[in-house]
């Protein structure tokens, strides 16, 4: 994979990136509810339309379902509970919802 030098102005640090990285902008929140659930939830535009992720971080168990069948490459695992890794690439198709068997994501 082709790397490019990025230089800060005083010539102190190189960073190293992949000449194809690309940001991708998504709003990363997490809640804590009433009942003391910890909710992570992820916005951004999707391939499609803006969309909103929401994983209730007490109910996953880590299965890695919902990463395994994303036909997007839209979750991984960070330790032992699903993340968004790319909103941007996300369709909706909802399969990580539906497969999910802890009903711990939803996607709006």
């Amino acid at each position: 994979m082709p790397e490019k030098e990025n230089k800060n102005s005083n010539n102190s640090a190189v960073d190293i990136a992949p000449a194809n990285y690309k940001v991708c902008e998504v709003i990363e929140t997490e809640i804590k509810t009433k009942n003391n659930l910890t909710i992570k939830e992820a916005t951004g535009k999707g391939k499609k339309e803006d969309v909103k992720i929401d994983i209730i971080i007490n109910y996953c168990k880590g299965c890695e379902i919902c990463v395994a069948f994303c036909p997007e490459g839209v979750l991984i695992m960070n330790k032992e509970v699903a993340e968004v890794v790319d909103i941007s690439k996300c369709t909706k198709c909802n399969i990580c919802e539906y497969l999910c068997p802890d009903f711990s994501i939803s996607v709006e």
